[in-house]
């Protein structure tokens, strides 16, 4: 009888405490989102509403992070928010690092940004190939806020330097032609100046690198300049990359000839001026760059330029080919030794309208 009474006691008792537990956590998720509820309509009702800049250290429990939340503004119930995390099995999954947050969100909108992590603090730059120094740095302006003397000024201090420029030719800036690698940049929005530019000398610096890592420069090229210059002129010269090789190949044959390699690109940039023709009276500026009256190279390259110019250089092909003309609107190009063929290709070009 009385072992009867006791299993019976003990079961009461047992029930009673399972009840209390369930009562206990109804109790504790209903008084979180009943918190919730009443900051939201807080907020609601104050109608301020403010951004407010949150960092949470690496490793921060969930305890920690709904203090800062609460000492910030962005939470109203430091407990009522650990509560939320419990419930909804978070505590470990939110991400530590600096973020922007308004003070009006819900619970659940505050969380899902903390289950994101923070933005990158990066913005995006473009710059395209075959551009001068001085459009470069215009462009680069034009997308970074800095003003275009303020860019000249840091590309020639000193502070930005190159593998392929010792110190007293890095004060000029003519010599940094074609030395700032032409590409897509994420740049760091407290970036300054000198750093945006050593990321794209930098960049030019390792492409070429990987590129000697695979190849040998060819016998007709010197110096990583000529090669640079080369690079620029194929830019320049060609509108399609099956045509790359092909501008590399005439470069090589006048230059193993002797004879001007007569590139209009050349003296344009000469000129500084952009013009869709080359008149016989520009074919007389008195310039190292006038490759109509100097022969070999220009003494720098005369644009940006990309790895696909680059590699040309590599893939240039055995020809004898000492002639090219844009004989096709698509930006196609035939390539000869004949001069007399090059003067019926040039005229037939004239009469289809392909070039003027």
């Amino acid at each position: 009888m009385n072992n009867l009474f006791l299993k019976n006691r003990t079961s009461i008792q047992l029930v009673t405490t399972l009840i209390f537990i369930y009562a206990l956590y109804n109790f504790v998720t209903s008084t979180a989102d009943s918190i919730e509820g009443n900051q939201i309509n807080e907020i609601s009702n104050q109608g301020i509403v403010e951004v407010i800049t949150v960092n949470i250290p690496q490793g921060s429990a969930a305890s920690e992070i709904s203090s800062i939340l609460d000492s910030t503004g962005i939470v109203t119930s430091k407990l009522a928010f650990e509560l939320y995390l419990r419930n909804e099995n978070l505590t470990d999954k939110l991400r530590a690092g600096t973020y922007e947050l308004p003070n009006n969100l819900s619970f659940e909108e505050v969380t899902a940004l903390l289950l994101k992590g923070p933005p990158l603090k990066t913005y995006t730059i473009t710059v395209p190939e075959g551009l001068w120094i001085s459009e470069t740095l215009e462009i680069l302006s034009a997308q970074t806020g800095y003003d275009v003397l303020q860019l000249e000024n840091s590309l020639t201090s000193g502070l930005v330097t190159s593998s392929y420029l010792d110190s007293t030719e890095a004060l000029e800036l003519q010599n940094w032609e074609g030395l700032l690698f032409p590409n897509t940049y994420q740049i760091d929005i407290e970036a300054n100046g000198e750093e945006i530019l050593q990321i794209m000398v930098s960049e030019l610096e390792k492409r070429y690198e990987l590129l000697l890592s695979n190849y040998s420069v060819p016998e007709w090229i010197n110096n990583s300049n000529e090669f640079f210059t080369v690079a620029s002129l194929i830019e320049a010269e060609a509108k399609l990359d099956e045509d790359r090789p092909l501008v590399s190949s005439v470069i090589r044959n006048r230059l193993n000839d002797n004879m001007l390699l007569q590139i209009d690109a050349a003296v344009l940039y000469a000129l500084q001026k952009r013009k869709s023709q080359v008149l016989l009276i520009d074919l007389q500026v008195d310039s190292p760059y006038n490759i109509y009256k100097f022969t070999g190279l220009p003494p720098t390259p005369i644009s940006g330029f990309g790895e696909k110019a680059m590699q040309a250089i590599f893939d240039t092909p055995e020809n004898d080919f000492i002639y090219y003309l844009l004989t096709d609107i698509n930006g196609k190009m035939t390539f000869t030794n004949n001069y007399e063929d090059f003067i019926n290709l040039k005229n037939k070009a004239k009469e289809e309208g392909v070039i003027p």
